[in-house]
């Protein structure tokens, strides 16, 4: 499965310098930037570009940053009507190490399948809640 991610800015080409420090060189992964003075038409159009490089059966996930944003209303027109191509929003760091991962122990995995072994807990996390979680566990424990 091939990779696509866009961001607004340099976001997605940081991600994938991040998630490099962890994976080395990904394979298969295509960067678009989002830059001012573009829009959707120029996004589709570098889309086409990098989706005309692979072959006509390849599967591609597009990984875009905003719901609604224009990497992401760019690649929802370019998937529309094609079976073999999902986008998921909200590209980060861990969601790049996750899919990764998802790719490399799952080779003949379909983009449209990505979404659903991805992890149900979200990957916002807050210092206190989980402290408080823990204090409750342990609350929970001395009363035994």
């Amino acid at each position: 499965m091939k990779l696509i991610l866009a961001a607004h800015g340099m976001l997605a080409e940081e991600v994938v310098n991040s998630a490099g420090m962890v994976f080395g060189q990904i394979e298969d992964l295509a960067v678009v930037t989002f830059v001012p003075g573009e829009n959707v038409e120029t996004l589709k159009a570098k889309y086409k570009e990098i989706i005309d490089g692979y072959a006509d059966d390849s599967e591609i996930l597009f990984l875009v940053d905003l719901f609604g944003g224009s990497p992401y209303n760019a690649a929802f027109e370019t998937v529309m009507e094609q079976d073999r191509m999902d986008v998921i929003t909200g590209l980060s760091l861990p969601m790049l190490i996750d899919v990764v991962g998802i790719r490399t122990m799952e080779e003949s995995i379909k983009a449209k399948e990505v979404i659903n072994k991805l992890s149900d807990e979200t990957y916002i996390k807050s210092c206190k809640q989980l402290l408080a979680g823990t204090e409750n566990e342990t609350e929970e424990e001395d009363e035994l």
